[in-house]
């Protein structure tokens, strides 16, 4: 499968997985904070497109470190990537061969600040300008706090036009108590 299509095929499947099974993880109960929405975030990836993947040379690395971000001090939440399967090497990083998706993860009550989470933003924009990451790029914020359908980002910025989507979750801003899950692409 050439790139565009991978890349279309994982996006177009992130936003079903979060739109759909988070919401339904969340609402119950399988989250807990960052790491199991990131587990979450995973098992869904692999069950919906572990066929393709395989077939692709595609693999899911979590906290990863290597390739463009090693020596960075950047610790990726998620990395999406086609490595070289005839490669010598049983550790996959060092063969990664094409970054597809990068994927950033936040879990907060609703008494963190917002700097926690535009922080992650921030490691985006490095990631896109500093580093030069050709792939599309996920802010994936589970925010427990009342909130209206609106993007963290709402100016445009050159870096995240037609490569960053914001994967959303807040509750609704209306005191129901009802989680919102949604998303936008800059």
């Amino acid at each position: 499968m050439q790139t565009r299509e991978l890349i279309k095929l994982i996006d177009t499947a992130l936003i079903d997985i979060w739109e759909n099974n988070i919401k339904s993880d969340y609402e119950c109960g399988w989250l807990l904070k960052e790491d199991t929405l990131k587990n979450a975030l995973y098992f869904h990836l692999r069950n919906k497109l572990g066929a393709v993947f395989d077939y692709n040379n595609i693999r899911i690395f979590t906290e990863f470190t290597d390739c463009e971000f090693k020596g960075t001090g950047k610790r990726v939440d998620i990395v999406i990537a086609r490595v070289n399967m005839k490669a010598p090497s049983r550790y996959w990083g060092d063969d990664v061969t094409e970054t597809l998706a990068v994927i950033e993860l936040k879990y907060k009550t609703g008494f963190a600040p917002n700097r926690i989470i535009y922080d992650d933003f921030d490691k985006l924009k490095n990631y896109a300008k500093g580093i030069g990451i050709d792939a599309k790029l996920y802010m994936a914020t589970i925010w427990e706090y009342e909130d209206d359908l609106v993007p963290w980002l709402t100016k445009p910025e050159s870096w995240a036009k037609g490569r960053l989507t914001e994967l959303n979750a807040s509750y609704k801003n209306d005191g129901s108590g009802e989680i919102q899950f949604y998303t936008y692409k800059h």
